[in-house]
Order: C-alpha cells, then sequence, then structure tokens
C-alpha cells in the first residue's frame, strides 16, 4: 500500500465493521445528496454541489487535480458535512474553500488536516460544530494560525457514540514558529465537554480578543512585574502577579473565570487562595513557566478553586507550590487535588516542594494521622502546663 492516505482510511473501515455507514448515510441525507467515492476532475459532475446538507466521505489529497477556485464553486452550498473531512497533503494554503461549511458530524472516520505542506491557516470561519470524536490538525509546516473563531461546539462521533464512547480528542499542532491560538479560539476549546486537549502547540495570540460577553483585562507581562487589578474582569490575559504590591486588592479577581497564561503568588502574607472562586480554566500554552505558581508565602496553608475545571499547559509541572507552611507536604489531598480530580497526570504532574503526590502519600502513610498528630501535641502542651501548675 503505497498511499498513506487510503490505508488510513482502510484501518478506520476495519476496526469498526459494526458501524454501517451506508445506512447511516441514507438516514442522514436525501439519495441525490449522497456522494462516494475521490473527488477530482473526473468526479466533480456528480458531486452533490447544490445540498446544503452532504453525506460524503470527504477526502482531499495530494492527487486531487482541482483547484481552489473549482472547490470553491463546487461547495459553495454545503453548509453540514456527515461522513468525515480529511484533507491529507494537499497543495492548498488554506481550506477557504470550505468557508461555507458550519458543521461537519462523522460516522467512521474523523475530522483531519494532515502533513500539508503550504497550509498557513485553516480559515474555516463559519464552522460551528464538530460532531467527531477526534480533532486532528498536524504536521501542516508553514501553519501559523487556525481562524476557526465560531467552532464552539464539539461532540463524540455517532460510531462512538453508539459504542457509548463519550470522549472527544483535540490534537493540533504546528511546526511553524509563531504558532498560535487565539484566546477566543482556547476558550471554545478547553470549554467542550468530555474534551482530551492531547496536544495544543503553540501559544496564545497577542494581544487577547474581547469576548462577547464578559471583560478581558491585561496582567502583567513579567512575573517580577505585579498585575493591575481590576474590577469586573471575567477573562485575565497574562501572568497574573500576586504579590505584596497588589495582595490587598485580591478579591477583585473573584469574577475571574479564566486566565490565559499563569497565575503566580509570590511572597505575600496570605492565608488561603479563596479569592478565585469563579475560576474555571487555566491555559498556559506558550508561557515556559507552570499555569500555577506558589511560592515563598510563610502563612499560607489552604487553598479552594472549587469551579477549577481544567489546566492546560506545555511545560513540565503544570502547579508548583514552594516553600509555604508545612500544611501542604504533610497532607497530600492538596497535591491530589490537582493530580486527581483535575487530571494533571504524566509529565503535567503537580510539585509540592519538589515532591510528587505519589512520594507525599507514601510518606504520610508512614506517620500517624495528620489531625491526630496535631491534636496531640496539643495534648501534650496541655499536659505540660497542667503539671508546671501543679508543681
Amino acid at each position: 500500500m503505497k498511499n498513506p492516505f487510503l490505508l488510513a482510511i482502510l484501518i478506520v473501515t476495519s476496526h469498526c465493521l459494526d458501524f454501517n455507514e451506508s445506512e447511516f448515510f441514507k438516514s442522514k441525507c436525501d439519495a441525490s445528496c449522497i456522494f462516494y467515492g475521490d473527488l477530482n476532475s473526473t468526479t466533480i459532475g456528480s458531486f452533490p454541489s447544490s445540498c446544503t446538507t452532504i453525506c460524503a466521505r470527504l477526502g482531499i489529497d495530494n492527487n486531487c487535480d482541482l483547484s481552489k477556485n473549482q472547490l470553491m464553486l463546487v461547495f459553495q452550498n454545503m453548509k453540514h458535512l456527515i461522513g468525515s473531512l480529511i484533507l491529507y497533503r494537499t497543495k492548498f494554503t488554506s481550506a477557504k474553500f470550505l468557508r461555507t461549511l458550519e458543521s461537519v458530524e462523522c460516522g467512521l472516520a474523523d475530522f483531519t488536516i494532515s502533513y500539508n505542506p503550504k497550509m498557513e491557516e485553516i480559515g474555516m470561519t463559519n464552522l460551528t460544530t464538530i460532531k467527531c470524536s477526534l480533532i486532528d490538525i498536524h504536521g501542516n509546516e508553514e501553519l501559523k494560525k487556525l481562524n476557526i473563531p465560531n467552532l464552539n461546539y464539539a461532540s463524540p462521533s455517532a460510531e462512538n457514540l453508539e459504542a457509548n464512547k463519550t470522549g472527544i480528542e483535540i490534537n493540533i499542532d504546528s511546526e511553524k514558529y509563531g504558532f498560535c491560538i487565539t484566546s477566543v479560539e482556547m476558550y471554545n476549546f478547553i470549554n467542550i465537554e468530555n474534551v482530551n486537549l492531547k496536544k495544543l502547540g503553540g501559544g496564545i495570540c497577542e494581544p487577547g480578543i474581547q469576548p462577547s460577553s464578559g471583560k478581558l483585562c491585561n496582567a502583567s507581562h513579567n512575573v517580577d512585574e505585579e498585575t493591575e487589578i481590576q474590577d469586573g474582569c471575567t477573562q485575565m490575559f497574562g501572568k497574573v502577579v500576586i504579590n505584596p504590591k497588589n495582595v490587598q486588592n485580591v478579591q477583585k479577581l473573584s469574577s475571574v473565570e479564566i486566565i490565559f497564561g499563569v497565575l503566580y503568588i509570590e511572597n505575600t502574607n496570605l492565608t488561603t487562595i479563596d479569592f478565585l472562586q469563579n475560576l474555571k480554566y487555566i491555559s498556559a500554552l506558550g508561557y515556559g513557566y507552570p499555569a500555577i505558581t506558589v511560592q515563598n508565602n510563610p502563612y499560607l496553608s489552604n487553598f479552594s478553586f472549587p469551579n477549577l475545571k481544567r489546566i492546560k499547559n506545555n511545560g513540565e509541572s503544570s502547579v508548583v507550590f514552594t516553600n509555604n507552611t508545612q500544611e501542604f507536604i504533610l497532607d497530600p489531598k492538596y497535591c491530589s487535588f490537582f493530580e486527581d480530580q483535575l487530571g494533571q497526570g504524566g509529565w503535567e504532574k503537580p510539585k509540592f516542594d519538589g515532591n510528587s503526590c505519589y512520594t507525599l502519600i507514601q510518606e504520610a502513610n508512614t506517620r500517624p494521622p495528620y489531625k491526630f498528630a496535631k491534636n496531640l501535641d496539643l495534648i501534650i502542651v496541655v499536659l505540660f502546663m497542667s503539671i508546671a501548675q501543679i508543681l
């Protein structure tokens, strides 16, 4: 098999034989709006270009002899594609010929745009919905940006739903230096239910884009520069730095729902972090720092992130706590919150004073329960005071 594109299709087909794609197409489209086979200059005349909803396993690769203008013309009425979309090793600089497309619903195969050597952007600006278990955009060595600002809903493919598999995997990367994802695109991705952001390369494009609802506020450029904390911000862009110069204003951060950047708390007199009760997401892509750094806070012994759902970064550790009170070391629940509840495992594992959660749990198991130990200390103190009074 010399053509990897065809090989991929055959592999998908071979392990999904229980799913009847033909019946799936018949249930979704009029017979006149179903297309089988490859799209090229020979078959373009039979493509149902007048249909707004088309059922097809649409694949365009390096063997396609159609121009961008020809594709734009044939796809001009297509708003909904049911089947799959695979762009593989094409000659095009974008997928703007699919700019009218609003949704893709997968059956057997997935949504894949890969190894297109000239592609600089995706450019599917009307795309709002992808019902596919895998969204895979990788190996496009000139890709600078996505330009899919309205993609805000994704759900599993029909084949996976039939098998009760509800997860969605997103894999987006580019070999181009400077590739970035806008704050709007990142918010849409990170907000998808049951999503596994397996790989998101690059960084967040600057500047941040004001959301349609809420308020985006700029944070700091450097971690040694305190953030000017404003009222009413729902999104923060940059490094949210809290230090002695602005710690008195931290309650203003209670409205923040997402940080496009990092949270950096250092050298404060805080006893607890309880002012980010509405924070849901942190995306630290491209920052070269952990998503959360909390260090040198001598009185800090507790934190609460009741609504935090997801952290995404491309550094070595997602969360780092260093040189705060011993509470975080003696009680492994704090580390486990990030590793277990937020799924920060693997190379993204949190570190507390250089220790993994596993190490903290092992050490905790070798000593008396922490609360019991603290109570025992108190009992000993009271006992000594009583003896002193007697003497």
